[in-house]
């Protein structure tokens, strides 16, 4: 499954065990576990590496992309439950399931900082298998960097703007949002390359064809 996930270019993938995710989740946001108590979960998600397979795809949205990769890596007759970050109303607190994982460190700033990648990753979905989880917990990832000198400053820039009051007003502040990432000193050699940034923050397709 790991080595499926990573062709399509969701390149990263955590286990957890669902009881100690559902410990530190509101009730409606826990997960299923099949009855086992400590039922499997992955944490999936992706580096820049996405960015040339979701181009590659054809598909029109990445969203479709990534659906498409996770559930084509499952193995067949598998019981299993997906829940995706990108679901309206949320069904999964994906950055606490990446730091329950031992993934990444969820910062003051809300971001999710990888010990390789710093900020410059993406969580997708978790992954529910019927099978046993890890009898352990992983070990938390200690804090990679000082948020109060790096994105610390940036992110209170961003807040001072004020709540945006439409889609447009906040795409035009995409670039205070776009250097609380940048002030992470941690995996700027991982920064996305401009046409990622610009569809992601700027509603920018790199074609016609391609549309957030």
């Amino acid at each position: 499954m790991i080595d499926s996930l990573a062709a399509r270019g969701i390149d990263l993938a955590a286990p957890f065990a669902t009881a100690d995710y559902d410990a530190e989740v509101d009730p409606a946001l826990r997960l299923p576990d099949f009855g086992r108590g400590r039922a499997l979960a992955y944490v999936v998600g992706n580096t820049r590496a996405l960015w040339p397979r979701f181009l590659a795809s054809g598909k029109r949205r990445l969203d479709d992309h990534v659906m498409d990769a996770v559930r084509a890596a499952i193995p067949a007759g598998t019981r299993h439950e997906i829940r995706w970050a990108h679901e309206v109303p949320v069904t999964v607190a994906i950055q606490r399931a990446a730091a329950v994982a031992g993934l990444a460190y969820l910062a003051p700033s809300h971001l999710c900082v990888h010990p390789e990648y710093g900020p410059w990753i993406a969580l997708r979905a978790v992954i529910v298998l019927d099978a046993d989880g890890p009898a352990v917990r992983a070990p938390a990832i200690a804090p990679p960097c000082d948020c109060a000198r790096g994105c610390g400053p940036a992110l209170e820039r961003a807040l001072a703007a004020g709540e945006p009051r439409s889609t447009e007003e906040l795409r035009d502040r995409w670039r205070l949002w776009l250097a609380v990432r940048d002030g992470c000193p941690v995996g700027r050699a991982h920064r996305y390359s401009e046409e990622q940034i610009l569809f992601h923050y700027a509603g920018r397709s790199p074609c016609s064809e391609v549309q957030e």
